[in-house]
């Protein structure tokens, strides 16, 4: 299961962009993970979205660790690759590897729970929109 504090390792396949935006669909809580404070975001706080360094440690606790990102999107700003998080796992293949098919369908399921300035930047391999997809 991925975890926000998981998310500032992961960049993207295609560009190396490693800096991702993050919407989450869904979330449960999980175990308190030992020695929490050991976890806290180096650079960027996926969870406030802004500078780990001004989320002090005690709100990393109380608000982070626990929480298991069960589905939701990662996007590219860079190259507009978006990568879904599908019970829990990140997907993030290079383009080659993915299968367009389901990723329309996985777009159909996300793309009503997501924001439209999420849609604009989520335009690789297949839109995020299943508009868009229909229309191409």
């Amino acid at each position: 299961m991925v975890r926000y504090y998981h998310i500032e390792m992961l960049a993207c396949p295609e560009c190396r962009n490693p800096r991702l935006i993050l919407y989450v669909v869904r979330e449960k809580r999980g175990a308190m993970p030992p020695q929490p404070e050991r976890l806290k975001c180096r650079r960027w706080c996926y969870l406030f979205d802004r500078p780990a360094s001004t989320v002090p440690l005690s709100t990393c606790v109380s608000s982070c660790v626990e929480r298991d990102i069960e589905e939701g999107v990662l996007v590219c700003p860079a190259c507009g690759r978006w990568y879904p998080i599908v019970e829990g796992i990140p997907v993030m293949m290079d383009d080659k590897y993915r299968d367009p098919e389901r990723d329309r369908e996985i777009a159909s399921r996300l793309a009503g729970h997501v924001p439209e300035w999420v849609k604009l930047r989520a335009v690789a391999p297949v839109p995020l929109d299943p508009r868009e997809a229909s229309e191409g």
